[in-house]
Order: structure tokens, then sequence, then C-alpha cells
């Protein structure tokens, strides 16, 4: 999962990140069906790495970008666009949906006597 987190974040030291990547693994990890097996294995590491991405960008977009400048060059670190991983983020759970479990859902209608 941390060589799927390194390729979302461009993050060559994903290592830095294992507590994150750990923490997002273990939601999807306790949300996983019973009977899900080795067929949702892909969907739910890809998943869980693009959980930890997004909440790595939604902490770099509250921490803003860093920037130096050397004389006539400057450099601007980008934090990241929050909405982009969000739907990143979407993606993959819809993708895990079938091997995960309702996450306590309501379902609203009518009851007939």
């Amino acid at each position: 999962m941390l060589a799927r987190f390194a390729a979302l974040s461009g993050q060559e030291d994903a290592e830095t990140y294992r507590t994150l990547c750990g923490d997002a693994a273990g939601e999807i990890g306790r949300a996983q069906r019973d009977s899900c097996g080795e067929d949702g294995r892909s969907a739910l590491t890809a998943a869980a790495a693009a959980l930890a991405f997004y909440r790595y960008t939604l902490a770099r977009a509250g921490v803003g970008a860093g920037s130096f400048a050397a004389g006539d060059v400057k450099i601007t670190e980008r934090a990241g666009n929050p909405s982009s991983a969000k739907a990143l983020w979407n993606g993959a759970a819809a993708a895990a949906a079938p091997f995960l479990t309702d996450g306590g859902c309501f379902l609203f209608g009518r009851i007939r006597p």
C-alpha cells in the first residue's frame, strides 16, 4: 500500500507516511466484509491508498504551500488539490464497495401495514 500511496502523492519516501497509510488501511480493514476473500484485495488496497492520499492532501492544503526565492528564481511547492483527491477517493471507494460493509447507512422508506 505504501507504494500506491507514493505513486499518488509523488513522495519518494513513503515510509514517512506509514502511520497515515496504516490508519487508512485499518479503517478499510474494519469495514471489510468477512466473505470478500482474495477477490477484493486489490480494490481494498487501492481504496486505502486513496483514502490516505485524500487525508494527506487535506493536511497539506491546511498548511499551505511553501516557497523560496534565490535571486530571479522562485520555487513554489504546490499544496495539492483536495477536490481531485476526494474524487479519487470516491472512485476507489465505489470500486471497493462490493467488498465493504454498508457502514450503518440508513434507508428511509414507507412501511406498509
